[in-house]
């Protein structure tokens, strides 16, 4: 499917995204370490929908300007951003981090969101549940954790990553950071928050996820009054690149609901 690169200004930033597909508008929000990039499950939903999929500040080619501070500043930028293209409301899927940013666009702004995707998303602490630490490990043991069967992802990455590739890791690394160290990848806030979500809610969980449980789409089926999970059999932290017919299975017919 034909997609194209461009750059937006949104609220002072420069904003680089990717475009494709036609229909009614559906903004993509990526996890961590996914910027810039159309993948497989952007066509998919480009059958559908027209997917806008934005690089957040601080990745992929979109700065971060310095007042950027937390995870609420990048609620309140994509309430901007949806408000710059006009739409009164908007289909949200979130990845992971993205996942984490588009929960609390719903919870602070319930009114931007008509339908919402929950993948395997950070934000909310689940007691006696363990959470991967990605900034004290590697990167490749990073990735062992996101896939249930990582040998068939591992090989397609580069050996030996360039100096482009390295550079763009450690600035998003540097912004992930910044806004999830302490506390580690929740906000204490956010699960009273879930309650002022309006929107259907589909929560997508990889039965298998090593990196966040899936006690943690539980408690987000628990905490957002319309919410509901779907668990991934034999399935890891990004079900729309290791399941991806499973995944299409469940999300295309809620979002056209």
């Amino acid at each position: 499917m034909p997609w194209r690169s461009e750059t937006v200004r949104v609220d002072e930033i420069e904003v680089h995204l990717l475009r494709g597909g036609r229909g009614e508008p559906l903004l993509v929000l990526h996890p961590e370490f996914a910027s810039g990039r159309w993948f497989p499950y952007h066509d998919d939903l480009g059958q559908h929908f027209q997917v806008f999929a934005p690089d957040h500040p601080g990745f992929g080619q979109t700065p971060r300007p310095d007042w950027f501070e937390d995870i609420e500043d990048f609620a309140i930028f994509y309430a901007d951003f949806i408000d710059s293209f006009g739409w009164a409301s908007v289909r949200v899927v979130g990845l992971s981090f993205g996942g984490w940013i588009a929960a609390e666009l719903a919870a602070l702004f319930p009114e931007r969101v008509r339908r919402l995707v929950l993948i395997g998303a950070a934000g909310l602490r689940v007691e006696g549940e363990q959470r991967f630490d990605l900034f004290a490990r590697p990167f490749e043991e990073t990735l062992q954790h996101f896939f249930f069967a990582p040998d068939r992802w591992l090989q397609l990455l580069p050996t030996e990553p360039g100096p482009d590739v390295i550079l763009r890791m450690y600035k998003e690394a540097t912004t992930l950071a910044r806004v999830s160290w302490n506390p580690y990848l929740y906000n204490p806030k956010l699960e009273r928050r879930l309650r002022r979500v309006r929107c259907p809610t589909l929560i997508v969980w990889g039965e298998q996820d090593r990196f966040l449980s899936p006690a943690h789409g539980r408690a987000y089926a628990k905490a957002i009054p319309q919410g509901k999970l779907e668990l991934v059999a034999d399935c890891g932290h990004l079900p729309p690149l290791e399941c991806r017919e499973a995944f299409l299975a469940r999300v295309l017919p809620f979002l056209q609901g």
